[in-house]
């Protein structure tokens, strides 16, 4: 616990050292701003289509759709704020044999290799964004907004982003390997865009296959599932299990594919 409560210090002060590298430059950092504010809009094109059709769908009426493209937006606050820069970057660091420098630091390898970079102005915005529309969402269904849910929504929200996270470095160990993965880093990108919409969407072959092989839908859907106490309990243990499941398998592949960089920006 010593070592998670030191990591998350380490964390807190290079987002702190990244948000004011950002502030260094405020237009640049007003545009990005502008620009999640563009994506957020094209988000919501998806309620406003449900609200417009009036029509349930796979049962959910549009204001639980709110709830679901609610949690995609919050969650998408952690991937483009937390894990895209990162992602992007990992390529060059191993190319350029700047990972050399990583691998001296007196911290876990993996942590500052995918945490280093961070863009707070993105991850606020749309974290705020999502959860006001998750709320309102719910509020509009008639859901009482009690403890009890928040911590649910809030837990699911949280494992969702952990198994998000573990999907993307699960392709990424390829680097040390190929050297340059900027097409891997550019297909892990789009697997997020699945997670638009609602997963009822896909049929039950898709809709297994990312639950539990690819657990894509783990991410997003699930905290909306159980906020609107629609989680079947196969689900609601496999929420608590796949982060767990697939963080193991993403750091055992990062350990043995480390192995395989040979440094020196080869």
């Amino acid at each position: 616990m010593r070592e998670i409560f030191r990591h998350c210090s380490i964390w807190f002060r290079l987002a702190r050292i990244n948000f004011m590298s950002q502030m260094e430059y405020r237009a640049n950092f007003i545009t990005g701003i502008m620009m999640e504010a563009g994506y957020l809009l094209a988000k919501a094109m998806y309620v406003i289509v449900a609200y417009s059709a009036g029509k349930r769908i796979g049962g959910f009426s549009p204001d639980e759709i709110l709830v679901f493209v609610g949690s995609y937006v919050a969650l998408t606050g952690f991937y483009a704020g937390v894990f895209a820069m990162n992602l992007f970057q990992l390529s060059r660091l191993v190319h350029d044999g700047s990972f050399d420098l990583i691998l001296v630091k007196p911290v876990n390898t993996q942590f500052l290799a995918t945490f280093r970079r961070s863009d707070m102005g993105a991850f606020f915005f749309d974290t705020i964004a999502g959860i006001i529309m998750v709320i309102v969402g719910l509020a509009r269904s008639g859901i009482a907004i009690d403890l009890p849910l928040v911590l649910g929504w809030s837990f699911f929200a949280s494992a969702g982003a952990a198994v998000g996270y573990a999907l993307w470095i699960i392709p990424m160990t390829l680097v040390f390997r190929i050297v340059r993965a900027d097409a891997i880093a550019g297909l892990a990108d789009t697997f997020w865009d699945f997670n638009n919409v609602p997963m009822v969407v896909y049929n039950r072959i898709g809709q297994a296959i990312g639950v539990f092989v690819i657990p894509i839908f783990v991410i997003t859907n699930f905290p909306a599932l159980f906020a609107l106490g629609r989680l079947p309990p196969v689900w609601f243990a496999w929420g608590i299990a796949a982060p767990i499941i697939f963080g193991w398998i993403a750091s055992r592949l990062w350990n043995s594919a480390i192995k395989q960089y040979a440094s020196g920006g080869n």
